[in-house]
């Protein structure tokens, strides 16, 4: 578990991220071994063309890459400092909601083209909602100077 408590606080969200990971590579496995297969001539119905196969797994593929790239941001110790950070000082909070993509640029961080992220300043309450409108891995996850909120309970 990582010291940095902004940092500590997203583990159970990179925990869902790597069981989604798990289960996406089964779906790859199935269908790379659909599309090594022929299907049975005594099929019941019509097989599934390999181009659709072929689609599909790429849209898999490409949701694993997602998830990892969000595994490998949620891991960067830089991330935890900046939040750190803007979590300590109001007035560098105030600097980060003007533009939190290019305050993070300015501190080394790369984050997704896909991300949203609105911050709210009041006073010395500083929180942010971050949504990632990436159709592949969608999801808004909210933080306060405390760090991220807990997810969700799966039903």
């Amino acid at each position: 578990m990582p010291d940095n408590p902004h940092l500590a606080s997203l583990q159970p969200y990179l925990e869902l991220h790597k069981a989604d990971i798990a289960d996406l590579r089964e779906q790859a496995d199935v269908l790379r071994e659909m599309l090594r297969r022929p299907p049975p001539a005594d099929a019941p119905k019509s097989p599934l063309s390999p181009s659709i196969l072929e689609s599909d797994l790429k849209s898999v593929e490409r949701s694993i890459s997602t998830h990892e790239r969000l595994i490998r941001l949620g891991r960067d110790e830089r991330v935890g400092e900046v939040l750190q950070a803007v979590a300590d000082d109001p007035e560098l909070a105030r600097e980060a909601a003007v533009d939190p993509r290019a305050f993070a640029a300015r501190r080394g961080l790369e984050l997704p083209d896909t991300f949203v992220i609105k911050m709210v300043v009041a006073g010395r309450d500083v929180s942010a909602r971050i949504n990632n409108l990436d159709p592949d891995v969608p999801f808004e996850i909210t933080w306060t100077q405390d760090g991220f909120q807990a997810p969700p309970e799966s039903v």
